[in-house]
């Protein structure tokens, strides 16, 4: 299916995706992560295609909907009660969650702004900070685009998901990874080679929540600029190098 995209200011990734659930008359309880997370992937691709800045949260979303996209392909682990808890019915139920937060405080802070238009009284939430502000910022991405960042992103989890799945899900405990203890492994590794492939770096992970924590760790090594990506062609690996 082929989007026409109209770009419009958008304030952070939870205004993008709720314009979208919106947009399309979307049940908020009943979300098509599918539908929704190609939609957003388009949005993001027209706005670099446009030059407009696109901040870290935004691919941090993408990381979300990825996630829960590949979660939504695995079976349900039934309970001895067949009851099934929850939070684990549904990995739609947290975004859920935060988009109805949202909306509370987005019609609040559209009540304030109409009653204080004559006033002109308005405080704002400073901009987001941007990953790729300035030419010197840009080329922390060297010959590719965030695009091709989130495609081989979604291959991995998909890859994971397989092997999730044929894990036959009679116990799985929930690994705990932290953004900083990944960032260390990161640099940990660059500093014993020279580069690695984004496919080296990931293909020895052991689960969804490891891969999608090692991919925010990775974002905030290019917001401190102290690593490289760069691609020759949309064809061939990603690699990744520490920045002298």
């Amino acid at each position: 299916m082929t989007y026409k995209i109209k770009v419009e200011a958008f304030e952070g990734p939870f205004d993008l995706l709720f314009h979208l659930i919106e947009k399309n008359e979307i049940d908020i309880y009943d979300i098509p992560i599918s539908e929704i997370t190609v939609q957003y992937i388009q949005y993001l691709k027209a706005m670099q295609e446009m030059d407009l800045n696109v901040t870290s949260e935004f691919l941090v979303m993408v990381a979300t909907l990825l996630e829960i996209k590949s979660k939504m392909l695995l079976p349900i682990e039934k309970k001895e009660d067949h009851q099934i808890e929850f939070e684990e019915a549904d990995p739609r139920n947290e975004l859920v969650r935060k988009l109805l937060e949202y909306k509370k405080y987005k019609y609040i802070a559209e009540a304030l702004k109409e009653k204080s238009d004559l006033s002109k009284r308005l405080y704002f939430k400073p901009r987001e900070e941007i990953i790729f502000d300035n030419e010197e910022d840009k080329s922390l991405l060297e010959d590719m685009d965030m695009y091709q960042l989130i495609l081989a992103l979604e291959k991995v989890l998909t890859q994971k998901s397989k092997d999730e799945a044929k894990m036959h899900f009679r116990k799985m405990e929930r690994d705990a990874f932290t953004v900083e203890e990944k960032i260390n492994t990161i640099i940990a590794t660059l500093s014993e080679k020279s580069k690695v492939t984004f496919s080296g770096l990931f293909s020895p992970l052991k689960s969804r929540n490891e891969v999608i924590t090692t991919f925010l760790a990775l974002l905030e090594l290019i917001k401190m600029k102290r690593i490289i990506v760069k691609q020759s062609n949309c064809f061939n690996e990603i690699l990744i190098e520490q920045k002298k």
